[in-house]
């Protein structure tokens, strides 16, 4: 009698189901079609957008196992140890049914039974509600699986390739667990098609931004009643333009913990536009103890023009604190265009003075900093790391406007009912042009004239009472000429009749001209100087060059003195291929030419001291050739380099002061830079190309050498060849026998 009633209750028909007076129609899931086995409810097509149709259906779908429970086996678990180890039986085995069903609730079950892979074909739907499980694993055989329900278990962890490639799985229930851990990209992995997640009631403290923005549809995602402090993006995430998200889908994030309103930018929103891309998305947020400050504005401000379109129950999210805005909507605020109530209190760590109290304002573009009354004698040393200060000092025991890096933050000054006495000449230097100025000038003697910089619209001076004189002038000018009766700047020259408007003062009755020429005497000797100082300055750093300029030691002398030594060379013993060429190459050319050459490492008398013996020497020698290596550069304080070091200077010296008959030629053995020198005679001579390249592509070394070191000394053997300084083609060929 009763299964002719069940039979009677569900009707097969040729276009669908009938099940319980309720029709049901084939549905193909677009997102995934693989699946051939879902109904839609005939209500749905009562929507007129084709859109709303699809999601309804896909939010309201039944299974065919649903409707039709014949052709379903309803599978058992048998128990093999007491601590919850289990297996999967069928009773009716031998029958052949499409579908398979395993439920078994309020159990001990302590895992998912070991042989669940032998049911993988036909099994769809497992609920192991209400058991002790612990861990999720043993389930990525079930390719066929379309509803998974798990709920009050014990698991703790959900890991992100857990659901992988169960194409199929559509219903997934892990409610009243102890999750503290989803992995991120868990739900937002291409090969899952969920139509709806439940995680509600579990111990997860944060959530992956992974989880929650997922590009393939889905009905409902549900986080709700667990322990969120805050929204995450472990793997950098990044929001693509190009891409649609969810296609409407629900994620409820009601009741929780969360308190700071989240920063979409960190999580893959790099731009606050893009938020449209989830914008038909329903994000439930009520339930937590938000703080409604700054942070929310920028959010707020973009959606605002939204908000009354797509007004939802869920939108109508409450302020917990500061305690002025406790228990009020935000959709209501924004609607209403108090966002400026939203603020962010700066603490004294973070650079609000002392007894201050300062807070940033989005709305209004602003970070105010208000000590009003707080009995300050000096103005404020340091401000917030934030531009656009509004800065309010009135009534306070302030006598001076003091000239400080921070006035560049600032928007608005406010210092009325001060005691100001004076104000720095270089505060106007520091203050933006349109900076809003107010102050009260009643004891002031001066205004600076750095002041005729600023806006004069901009600037309230209040009731001043000054001392007018040559220096003055300038107020009267930068008043009348933008004249406004509305900038509240009533100034007066101080007179023995009594105060006189600025603007009807007589500032030619004064004889300033007398004076402002003698400013001009200042301002010119002033320049002069500075220029006098640059030019000293310019000279110092290139004397060397100048000298050499004036020396040209490029040109060769004429033999007109006899001397002990024609030619003495320096070379830094350090450097081995300078030392060899100067003893095979260059000592044994000169002298085949006639000149009678000192070389210390060959000359010198052992024994002697060799500090005297090359002050001598080269004092005896008229002009000196130095081989520039690389030692020449070097801090070490070898011999060597210190004796090279020594030649050096002596020569130089010895140069200096008798350019006329001695030279210095410098080769530049090592193809060295000016740059590898601070400021020295060397260096000069690099900057001006004055040294011999030693490496000369042209072959012209000797030639060029000759040319500066002129004739050997008359009272010398005479050389094998016949020549004139003038003429140095022997001198190249013999240089290349």
């Amino acid at each position: 009698m009763y299964i002719f009633i069940f039979y009677i209750a569900i009707l097969h028909t040729t276009h669908g189901f009938v099940s319980f007076g309720h029709s049901y129609r084939p549905w193909n899931d677009t997102a995934n079609p693989n699946r051939t086995n879902l109904f839609c409810h005939s209500d749905c097509d009562q929507h007129l957008s084709k859109h709303r149709v699809e999601h309804c259906c896909r939010c309201h779908v039944q299974p065919v196992w649903d409707l039709v429970l014949t052709d379903v086996d309803f599978l058992n678990v048998e128990y093999i140890r007491r601590r919850g180890t289990a297996f999967i039986v069928s009773i009716k085995q031998l029958m052949k049914y499409k579908y398979q069903i395993l439920v078994h609730t309020y159990g001990f079950l302590s895992e998912i039974p070991g042989n669940v892979c032998e049911f993988a074909q036909k099994l769809v739907k497992l609920d192991l509600s209400q058991n002790a499980i612990t861990v999720l694993e043993n389930i990525s055989c079930l390719k066929n699986l379309d509803t998974l329900i798990l709920a009050r278990n014990k698991i703790t962890q959900v890991k992100n390739e857990t659901f992988s490639g169960l194409s199929l799985l559509r219903v997934l229930d892990l409610s009243n667990n102890v999750i503290k851990v989803l992995e991120p990209n868990t739900l937002s992995d291409t090969s899952l098609f969920l139509h709806s997640a439940n995680f509600r009631q579990n111990q997860m403290q944060t959530i992956d931004i992974t989880n929650v923005v997922i590009e393939n549809p889905f009905c409902k995602i549900d986080y709700t009643d667990n322990k969120m402090t805050d929204l995450t993006n472990e793997v950098s995430f990044r929001i693509d333009p190009d891409k649609i998200y969810g296609d409407g889908g629900y994620v409820d994030l009601a009741d929780n913990m969360f308190q700071t309103w989240i920063n979409f930018t960190d999580l893959g929103f790099y731009d606050l536009n893009l938020f449209g891309k989830v914008i038909s998305y329903g994000f439930d947020l009520r339930g937590a103890n938000w703080t409604c400050d700054c942070k929310m504005q920028p959010f707020l401000e973009k959606v605002k023009p939204y908000l009354g379109k797509i007004w939802r129950d869920y939108y109508n999210i409450t302020c917990t604190e500061p305690p002025e805005l406790s228990g009020i909507s935000i959709a209501d605020m924004t609607m209403k265009n108090k966002l400026d109530n939203l603020i962010c209190n700066i603490s004294v760590s973070s650079g609000c003075p002392l007894g201050c109290h300062c807070y940033e304002q989005p709305s209004e573009r602003r970070t105010v900093v208000n000590c009003t009354g707080v009995g300050l004698t000096t103005m404020p040393s340091k401000l917030p790391a934030f531009s656009n200060i509004e800065l309010l000092l009135e009534n306070n025991l302030i006598p001076e406007l003091s000239d400080m890096e921070c006035l560049t933050q600032l928007k608005k000054l406010e210092i009325n009912n001060n005691p100001l006495q004076r104000i720095s000449s270089g505060l106007a230097n520091r203050i933006k042009y349109n900076v809003d100025i107010s102050l009260n000038c009643t004891n002031l003697e001066k205004i600076p004239i750095t002041f005729k910089q600023l806006d004069q619209h901009r600037v309230k001076l209040g009731i001043c009472n000054i001392t007018c004189d040559c220096s003055s002038k300038w107020v009267k000018e930068w008043i009348s000429a933008k004249y406004d009766n509305s900038n509240h700047n009533e100034v007066y020259c101080k007179t023995s009749g009594g105060n006189i408007p600025i603007i009807s003062f007589n500032f030619d009755a004064l004889d300033c001209a007398v004076e402002q020429f003698l400013i001009y005497i200042a301002i010119a000797l002033a320049l002069f100087l500075i220029l006098l100082s640059v030019c000293m300055l310019v000279l110092y750093h290139y004397r060397y060059e100048l000298v050499l300029i004036h020396k040209n030691p490029t040109t060769g002398r004429e033999n007109m003195v006899s001397m002990l030594y024609d030619i003495y060379i320096v070379v830094n013993e350090n450097n081995n291929e300078a030392l060899l060429w100067a003893k095979t190459v260059l000592t044994h050319k000169l002298k085949r030419l006639g000149y009678n050459t000192y070389f210390p490492c060959r000359d010198n008398i052992f024994g002697d001291v060799k500090e005297e013996q090359i002050i001598q020497m080269i004092s005896e020698s008229r002009d000196v050739i130095v081989l520039l290596t690389s030692e020449f550069k070097s801090h070490e304080e070898d011999l060597n380099t210190l004796y090279a070091n020594l030649e050096w200077r002596h020569a130089w010296n010895n140069f200096k002061t008798n350019s006329s008959e001695r030279n210095l030629i410098v080769i530049n053995f090592d193809q060295l830079k000016a740059r590898d020198f601070d400021v020295s005679p060397l260096k000069a001579f690099l900057r001006l190309k004055m040294t011999l390249d030693f490496a000369d592509r042209s072959h012209s070394l000797m030639g060029d050498l000759l040319a500066r070191i002129g004739p050997p000394s008359r009272v010398n053997k005479k050389p094998i060849y016949k020549q004139t300084h003038k003429d140095h083609t022997q001198f190249i060929e013999l240089y290349f026998e």
